[in-house]
């Protein structure tokens, strides 16, 4: 039977899932490598990156766990550096929230508002911007403008992808024991896929929004 058959569809849907669960462990043991706090920026641009060679077309494990790899080293400190701006913004936001709602009346209303307003931007912000840093060449202040500027230029496709988390989330209430294995590596993949019809949509533009070089 040909690779079109069905035991060429199942061999790939083994060799996916193989990938998606070492990737995963991947991701684990290189967010551990550096104790947590400085592992995990890296480990989920490396992860992107290697996500976006396989939607690419890149197939082998061997080179997208080399790539990975290479990837995690070369990125260390810059994307630390944005890791630790964003745990600086979304601890500030925590104490300032804490403070608006101990604050009544109409002024409580509004500032709780504008704090819901604000954390939202944070999530949206959190959400996109190792992608973009792992698409885009970019001076580092620019990569936290153009992710905020991605989504709210593409709104539909950050409610699909706020709505497709969920739904992995959902699943992985229902099935906690796929987290440790594929938790992370099919929310990014889906992530990456979300944020190529973004990239798509944006090459297909006139060209008047330019957030900068590829990688």
């Amino acid at each position: 039977m040909g690779s079109n058959g069905w035991k060429g569809k199942l061999y790939w849907f083994v060799e996916f899932v193989t990938m998606l669960a070492v990737l995963q462990l991947m991701w684990i043991g290189l967010t551990l490598l550096g104790l947590v706090i400085l592992g995990i920026s890296p480990a989920t641009v490396g992860l992107f990156v290697v996500m976006r060679k396989r939607l690419q077309g890149q197939d082998s494990l061997r080179s997208l766990t080399n790539s990975y790899w290479a990837t995690y080293k070369a990125e260390f400190l810059n994307s630390n550096k944005i890791g630790v701006i964003l745990i600086a913004i979304g601890y500030f936001l925590i104490l300032n929230l804490r403070i608006v709602l101990t604050m009544s009346g109409t002024s409580g209303i509004f500032m709780l508002t504008l704090m819901v307003m604000i954390s939202i931007l944070y999530a949206v912000m959190v959400m996109n911007i190792f992608q973009v840093f792992a698409y885009y060449h970019l001076p580092f202040s620019r990569y936290f403008s153009a992710s905020l500027l991605l989504s709210i230029s593409f709104p539909v496709q950050v409610i699909g992808s706020v709505m497709g988390l969920y739904v992995f989330y959902r699943i992985f209430l229902i099935i906690p024991g796929l987290l440790p294995f594929f938790g992370v590596s099919v929310s990014i993949l889906f992530l990456t896929w979300m944020s190529s019809q973004i990239f798509r949509l944006k090459g297909e533009s006139d060209g008047s929004f330019d957030v900068g070089e590829v990688k």
